[in-house]
């Protein structure tokens, strides 16, 4: 994120800097433009424009979206909570799903089991589903190393077997 605030900030100063560099253009290009056509002033006009317009779409692509994507795996999150999943909101408070409602959820916290109402946009990770994915991932390298061991002895066994015939 840091390197995204700072490519922003050079792209920022950048703009700036060919904003100035047109109105000296322009303003140096003044008597001249009395001279011209209109035709070659809105082309000159549309020429500067060039550099913002670039300027505006590579913000989108490195700030806007990936910030988009960030909130749309979010809401994916919240909308897959189910009962029985451990959450964690916003504010730090960790607790067991017991209902799930439109916009509601309700938490059951605390050693005396108390129950609180929370706004579903208020979760901030659904713990359960971390977990489950981090022990799929695990099973995941397992059968992979285990697949290339295997691969590994079935040559060392081929081999063996050329090389006794």
């Amino acid at each position: 994120m840091k390197l995204i605030t700072k490519i922003a900030v050079r792209l920022t100063a950048a703009a700036s800097a060919a904003l100035a560099f047109a109105v000296c253009a322009f303003a140096e290009g003044e008597a001249a433009a009395a001279e011209a056509t209109p035709q070659m002033t809105t082309s000159a006009m549309l020429l500067q424009l060039v550099p913002f317009i670039g300027a505006l779409i590579l913000l989108y692509f490195l700030l806007l979206r990936p910030q988009q994507k960030r909130e749309k795996e979010a809401q994916a999150m919240r909308d897959a909570v189910r009962i029985g999943d451990e959450v964690c909101t916003a504010g730090g408070i960790v607790g067991i799903v017991l209902k799930v409602e439109d916009e509601t959820v309700v938490l059951e916290t605390g050693a005396e089991r108390n129950r609180i109402r929370i706004k579903k946009w208020a979760i901030h990770e659904n713990i359960t589903q971390i977990e489950e994915r981090k022990q799929a991932e695990k099973e995941r390298k397992a059968a992979r190393s285990n697949g290339i061991a295997a691969a590994a002895a079935n040559n060392d066994g081929k081999k063996k077997k050329k090389s006794e015939d």
